[in-house]
């Protein structure tokens, strides 16, 4: 980002700040999560609509991990994320892969690219991250710019309000010989935030001592009328809404949602 700070750039500050710590274990804690069958139901997505998919951008990458596995398959993908520790990691994963992906770094409401791809992905809740609508609005219009007509986004989000009992909050914890991971979380209606704070406890192998670190997140629950409004005001079509790994339409009970957008083939000269 260029010229003089303000309230926009110490937002993304913190929020980047917020995977600071966590940067070094995330994918200790996310080791549950399958992306080859992310990369799998994207490609279902991708041939259920025709999509073209020669070059694809990874938002909110993290560590890479809903990257690599479009590289393995031969896929031309870059990756961008706005934690710099984040990066750092996914940058270790794929040189050690000798995978040639380009990693860099981006905020999702302000980011511009030296490029256009046929499709964008962003997964992991990664737009819940921005909490009002104005942030989501901004957001969209950027992916927009950087796909060419006929472009794809596809993306997911989750439902906070769907979880049970969190609005009188909860407290969780897991433990293991080099970790220890306290989650306290609840939920916010009337601001509709769900607000989790960890607080880890981790060595490294063959360290004696533990490293203790704290971090706050918070993530917005969108109304999927909301969504699919703001999607139209930023010039995309919207071809889908799913729960998600399926191609069933999805209704507002659903806790995760897929959702599928089009870049207009005519939309090539928008004035976004």
């Amino acid at each position: 980002m260029n010229g003089s700070r303000n309230r926009t750039d110490d937002a993304a500050a913190a929020l980047g700040a917020q995977y600071s710590g966590i940067a070094a274990i995330y994918d200790r804690l996310m080791v549950g999560v399958d992306y080859e069958a992310w990369a799998d139901y994207v490609t279902r997505l991708i041939r259920h609509w025709g999509g073209d998919s020669r070059s694809l951008i990874d938002l909110a990458c993290g560590t890479g991990s809903s990257t690599l596995p479009f590289a393995r398959r031969g896929y031309a993908i870059e990756g961008m994320d706005l934690s710099e520790a984040m990066l750092r990691q996914a940058r270790i994963k794929a040189k050690q892969e000798a995978l040639p992906v380009r990693f860099f770094q981006g905020d999702l409401r302000s980011f511009k690219t030296d490029k256009q791809y046929d499709l964008a992905l962003l997964f992991q809740d990664g737009l819940n991250y921005l909490l009002t609508d104005s942030e989501l609005a901004a957001a969209l219009k950027c992916v927009y710019r950087c796909l060419n007509p006929g472009g794809l986004f596809i993306f997911d989000l989750t439902r906070p309000s769907l979880r049970g009992g969190e609005a009188e909050g909860s407290v969780c914890w897991a433990d293991d010989e080099n970790m220890t991971l306290i989650w306290e979380s609840c939920y916010r209606p009337g601001e509709e935030i769900w607000e989790v704070t960890l607080t880890v406890f981790y060595r490294e192998e063959g360290d004696q001592y533990y490293r203790k670190f704290q971090e706050r997140h918070s993530e917005r629950d969108f109304e999927p009328g909301l969504v699919e409004r703001l999607l139209k005001a930023a010039g995309f079509a919207v071809k889908g809404c799913y729960a998600t790994f399926s191609l069933e339409p999805a209704d507002e009970s659903r806790p995760k949602l897929t959702y599928v957008a089009e870049k207009k083939q005519d939309d090539a000269h928008s004035p976004l």
